[in-house]
């Protein structure tokens, strides 16, 4: 910042300190403003600005001290520097307390005031620097943990801005690994009832029978291993939100259940006769298309209507690839990998890929080869095969006869296949059977990818 558009206000009832200091900063370039009395300069910056307050602590009718935290009020960012002719160690804890740049014990050198004013105007421009850079950040690539600045993601964020407050059920749609749960998080944290839980449970991670104690809660001897009372996830949500993740898992029974639920705002606890209101906000997330499940009778209409009130769709990765590098910048600065960094080469390869397991993807490999390369610069020849291979290459090679596109459009894939093919290459080639860990690899749980299967071996490979 130029010296002289910093505004220094300086305030000592000695008339001759405060014109020989006048004189001191002026020479030295910087805009300065003097008071003998501490009301007349508080009145003065009441209109103007004030960078720094230098000002001696021992006055009367107001301490140097009072002055600067009621100027505080005024200009939060404004730094201090005190002057006293008497030592005292709790009165320079206090001006540290309050903020003080620096503590000046009269008399001082004109060198030890120079430097102190330098030091101020430094430490200033610093804090300055950092919120403006915080709020940038925080505008433009990063929302409650989302990072990212393309379109997609700007729309979506503002779609979440606007349901934040609606007591309305939200249903978030989206592939997996695209960060679904961030989104209710950030629903929830930006609504009135934020100071309240949000509680999360994965539908498709347990048994019916233990999902629907889980929801409901259950009472003591309602079924074997019921040795006490237990209140469900929607009672212990209270005012806050439930979020409910792979809705689309539920059985018939639990679509039911839920849907009175919702409907009559109640909820009754298995076994149990009595019913307790339900007060808390629903948010569901589902990486299926609901509206097909509808149609092939796998899920209740009048459900799916009841959910589908405020829809969300998060976007594939794929979708806002120049996000990629914010992304990696983020998982690196938050990963503890201090001094790592890809190469232009891999970067360029990292924003070829197509990610079929999205961010979640996205942050397991960068972690992977962070760990892997012992240089500081990750070159590509070190990243793993499937982001070499390019994704789409490897599916062509799986879907075309002889690794050829085709080209006529009519010819080309659909999604299915190239989903199915893509699920059989990572569990064959690259977990190696083992049905955990490509479960893991394509970014959804065994249940989905055992019911996958299924579907395929029934079409007939």
């Amino acid at each position: 910042m130029d010296k002289k558009k910093l505004s220094i206000l300086l305030v000592d009832d000695e008339e001759s300190m405060v014109e020989w200091l006048s004189i001191l900063l002026e020479q030295d370039g910087y805009n300065v403003k003097s008071f003998s009395h501490p009301e007349a300069a508080l009145k003065w910056s009441e209109q103007k600005p004030v960078h720094v307050l230098i000002s001696d602590i021992k006055m009367p009718a107001m301490s140097g001290l009072e002055l600067f935290a009621k100027m505080q009020q005024i200009h939060p960012d404004m730094a201090g520097i005190f002057m006293t002719a008497f030592s005292s160690v709790d009165t320079a804890v206090k001006a540290v307390r309050q903020g003080a740049s620096d503590y000046l014990l009269k008399p001082f050198k004109t060198g030890q005031m120079l430097a102190a004013v330098e030091k101020a105007v430094r430490e200033k421009r610093m804090t300055a620097e950092n919120r403006a850079l915080k709020q940038k950040l925080s505008k433009e690539y990063n929302f409650q943990g989302i990072i990212g600045r393309s379109q997609p993601i700007i729309k979506l964020l503002e779609m979440v801005r606007k349901v934040a407050d609606q007591p309305s059920t939200v249903l978030i749609s989206g592939e997996s690994g695209t960060g679904k749960e961030l989104i209710a998080k950030a629903i929830h944290n930006n609504s009135i009832r934020k100071d309240d839980p949000f509680i999360g449970i994965n539908c498709g991670s347990l048994s019916p029978n233990l999902l629907e104690s889980e929801l409901f809660g259950h009472k003591k001897g309602s079924f074997t291993g019921a040795y006490r009372d237990k209140e469900g996830l929607m009672i212990t949500a209270g005012r806050g939100t439930l979020f409910l993740d792979e809705i689309g898992e539920l059985n018939k029974d639990l679509q039911v259940k839920l849907l009175r639920a919702i409907q009559e705002k109640q909820v009754r606890a298995v076994g149990d006769t009595v019913t307790k209101p339900f007060k808390g906000r629903l948010i569901c997330a589902t990486n299926k298309d609901l509206e097909e499940m509808v149609q092939d009778g796998s899920f209740r209409k009048d459900l799916f209507y009841r959910l589908n009130v405020l829809p969300l769709n998060v976007p594939s990765l794929r979708e806002r690839k120049e996000d990629v590098p914010l992304l990696i910048k983020h998982f690196l600065s938050n990963g503890n990998y201090p001094g790592k960094e890809l190469s232009k080469e891999s970067l360029e390869v990292f924003k070829e890929y197509n990610w079929p397991g999205n961010v979640r993807e996205l942050q397991n490999i960068v972690e992977r080869v962070c760990v892997m390369s012992s240089t500081s610069t990750i070159q590509a020849d070190e990243l793993p095969d499937c982001l070499l291979a390019k994704a789409t290459g490897q599916i062509s090679t799986l879907t075309a006869a002889e690794g050829t596109p085709p080209d006529n459009e009519s010819e080309l894939p659909v999604l299915a296949e190239i989903e199915k093919a893509w699920t059989y290459y990572v569990l064959e080639k690259k977990a190696g059977g083992e049905k955990r860990a490509a479960s893991r690899i394509l970014g959804i749980n065994e249940t989905t990818l055992h019911r996958r299967l299924e579907k395929y071996k029934k079409e007939g490979r």
